[in-house]
Formats: structure tokens, sequence, C-alpha cells
């Protein structure tokens, strides 16, 4: 499978975390990190488990930025990825230039439907934990790191799922 065709896939929400993309596509790799333009992370994305979820909401604004990280993964895991982030359900896909330094990289982005948007639901900690995990873990921008710190969270109700994902998370 060394010649296996390759696809981009840009991650900023749990995904970031090189544990938790693995664990649902195994030959994702981290390429580099990277921001794409006119969009703002926010959480405001329906989940089937009752909490919000990130989302890369559009501004058209020049000065706002969602960091991330580019994975290269095998083009036959594309479909396994699209079933975790409910394709088609929860969330759409768009290829999105994805600038690095002084390049660009275009890559898959997953972005909330309009009719999964809910802005009051607040994220589970765990889920907040493994995107903040992924950021230090990538070394995205500090600022942009203390600023997804600063989302509020839940506790997880359920909590075999909290365990679960918590487990994720870089010790």
């Amino acid at each position: 499978m060394a010649n296996e065709p390759q696809v981009f896939v840009f991650a900023y929400g749990s995904n970031l975390c090189t544990q938790r993309m693995r664990s649902r596509v195994s030959t994702a790799t981290p390429l580099t990190i990277g921001y794409v333009r006119q969009r703002k992370f926010v959480f405001q994305k329906r989940s089937v488990d009752g909490s919000a979820k990130a989302d890369a909401a559009f501004t058209s604004s020049s000065d706002d930025r969602v960091w991330g990280v580019v994975y290269q993964l095998h083009l036959h895991q594309k479909p396994l990825l699209d079933r975790h982030e409910f394709l088609g359900i929860g969330y759409d896909e768009e290829l999105v230039e994805v600038v690095h330094e002084d390049r660009a990289i275009r890559a898959w982005m997953y972005l909330a439907r309009h009719n999964a948007i809910d802005a009051t639901l607040l994220p589970y900690s765990w889920y907040h934990d493994l995107i903040i995990d992924g950021a230090c873990q990538h070394r995205l921008p500090e600022p942009y790191v203390d600023y997804l710190r600063n989302f509020d969270s839940v506790v997880d109700p359920d909590a075999a799922r909290h365990s679960v994902n918590r487990r994720l998370i870089r010790a």
C-alpha cells in the first residue's frame, strides 16, 4: 500500500489530538500546522450526545483565523472519518486553503451544517480538553491556545463516555 492515494484533512476540533485522530483513522499522519482565513473557532455544532462540538464559523473578516493541523491519510480511509464526523448529517465538508508560512495546502475541512447549529450548548469537558491537548501537542500559537482555553465546558453526565475519551488525552 506504499502507493496508496492520499488525501489531506484539516483538523481544528478534537481531531487536533493525534491519538483521537488515529483512533478513527489509522493512517492519519500530521504534516503541518496552519490556519484557514475568514473563520472563527466556536462551539456551536449540536451533537447526538447533547453537547456542543467545534465549528469554524464563516465571518468574512480577513483578521479571523482558525488554526489546526493538516493530516495526510489514505484515501480509502476517508469514509471512516466521514462517518465519525457524521458527514451529511452534522457536518458538511469543504475544500479549503490552509495557510502555512509562505505556502498553502488544499485540504478537506468539516463544517457544521446550518440545521445542526445550536449556540446555546456547551462542550463536554473531555471534548474541550482533547482540543486543548491537540493544540498544545502541535504547538499552535500560544495566544490561540489561550483563546481555546477560555471557553466554558460542562461535565459529561455519561461517566463511561467521559472515562473512555479522557484516556485519549496525553498525561
